[in-house]
């Protein structure tokens, strides 16, 4: 019996997808792995449902090497943290790869604010109507 669940499988295959958006497309990104299009657009869709109540790529998730050039390719750690995360484990640069290239400044901290304002108002919509 497997331990990954249906949903899990779901939000891989939409993270999967995701990934590939950020980083350019599936059929740039195919150019720069070793495995085509229609092999990389099965990691990150179902595909048609069978007869059976099945889907025809349902069971078919992306290989870690090239979930690992996937993040790389979008510059971000995307597919890997969903892993981490349905694990229960959540994924932090390490100290020696963080840059800063300069210090916060004001302009800086109000886009944080702003940002943190939008969540706020997205969070009272949400509770608001429920969903």
């Amino acid at each position: 019996m497997r331990l990954i669940s249906e949903e899990m499988i779901l939000s891989l295959k939409g993270v999967t997808d995701a990934c590939y958006r950020l980083g350019g497309g599936v059929t740039s990104f195919a150019l720069l792995t070793r495995v085509g299009v229609s092999t990389l657009v099965k990691y990150a869709t179902l595909g048609e449902r069978r007869g059976d109540g099945s889907h025809e790529h349902g069971a078919t998730l992306i290989p870690v090497d090239i979930a690992v050039e996937a993040d790389l390719r979008a510059g971000s750690p995307i597919i890997t943290s969903e892993m981490a995360r349905h694990l229960g484990f959540r994924l932090e640069p390490l100290e020696d790869r963080i840059a800063i290239e300069a210090p916060l400044a004001e302009a800086d901290v109000l886009a944080i604010m702003d940002k943190a304002t939008d969540v706020w108002r997205m969070a009272r919509s949400a509770f608001a109507d429920g969903r």
